[in-house]
């Protein structure tokens, strides 16, 4: 964790109904991220990555427009950051950024086999006064994320 004493640490753990390989390719091949990786009730995401060490991603959010399920919608949010290690299929780390909320953190995303699939385990180092938004958000990207493993 940073030194800083304004930074918390947010943890988020999930069991899916997949392999360690499985989770791993939907958390990092953007055709399979823009199914799940929206922190709103429905929506979509549009992904562009460079995947690989020292390479950006930027996860383009967008909410539906009037309640409909599409890309169409107004409400969007572009967190965008670069990846800091990639060890497949059990690591990812990379930075986060949100403009107007988080100008420098980190994400840390662990995965490990057990009996039910995998144990996945988020942690996100960031300003102790977003910790709240994060949570509520990446609740909904992992609940999503559960629901398209299924």
């Amino acid at each position: 964790m940073k030194e800083d004493s304004t930074f918390s640490l947010l943890e988020i753990e999930r069991t899916l109904s997949a392999s360690p390989e499985a989770v791993f390719a939907a958390l990092t091949q953007p055709e399979k991220m823009n199914e799940w990786f929206f922190g709103m009730e429905r929506g979509c995401a549009q992904v562009e990555q460079d995947f690989r060490v020292g390479g950006a991603y930027t996860i383009n959010m967008i909410g539906p427009e009037g309640g409909a399920s599409t890309c169409d919608g107004q409400e969007r949010y572009a967190p965008h950051g670069e990846y800091l290690e990639i060890d497949p299929p059990h690591r990812l780390v990379f930075t986060w950024v949100s403009e107007g909320f988080v100008d420098d953190s980190t994400v840390t995303i662990n995965l490990k086999a057990v009996d039910a699939g995998t144990k996945l385990v988020l942690k996100h180092e960031l300003p102790a006064n977003v910790v709240e938004p994060h949570t509520q958000g990446w609740n909904a990207c992992l609940d999503h994320l559960v629901e398209f493993m299924a």
